[in-house]
């Protein structure tokens, strides 16, 4: 069986995460919010060989034609990461309209989480230990519970990906 990985920004450039990928059966994965954060630079062209996941609308974030329509459990999904995320401080719903650099990356942050429990996948591998927590931290056990899914960082992918399979 194939292991569903999907790749947040911060593992570009792609070298280390797929070669990690490499060692396991492995269907890789980057949302569309990581095709528009990397448009333009140097990391684009290595989003051809990947497998684009939409990411569910947000109003004033998600470009029209880029983004899929949410169901209940992704309004749900989001607001529960972006409370994780944000350790309970990103600005209630309707109080969003003036957003910092910070808060903007944490939405994102969630945008990409969700993206990746839609569609069902694996492992989200993310170096962002402040919006996803380290491993075993209270943080790390939160967002995993809440997408049924597991969050590595690229260090612990490549180890993950180094140990014998039966």
């Amino acid at each position: 069986m194939k292991l569903k990985i999907t790749l947040d920004t911060n593992t570009f450039p792609l070298e280390r995460a797929m070669a990690a990928a490499t060692r396991i059966r492995a269907d890789v994965a980057v949302t569309t919010v990581t095709a528009r954060e990397v448009h333009g630079t140097k990391f684009e062209p290595e989003l051809s060989t990947l497998k684009l996941l939409p990411e569910t609308w947000v109003l004033g974030e998600s470009p029209l034609g880029t983004a899929v329509l949410g169901s209940e459990a992704d309004t749900a999904c989001y607001e529960q990461a972006l409370r994780i995320v944000s350790n309970g401080a990103f600005p209630r719903p309707g109080a969003r309209d003036a957003l910092s650099d910070g808060q903007r990356r944490q939405l994102r942050d969630a945008i990409i989480f969700c993206a990746h429990v839609r569609e069902k996948r694996d492992i989200l591998v993310s170096d962002d230990i402040a919006a996803f927590g380290g491993e075993g931290s209270p943080q790390r056990q939160q967002i995993e519970a809440l997408g049924k899914t597991r969050v590595m960082t690229l260090p612990e992918f490549e180890h993950f990906c180094d140990q014998p399979r039966a």
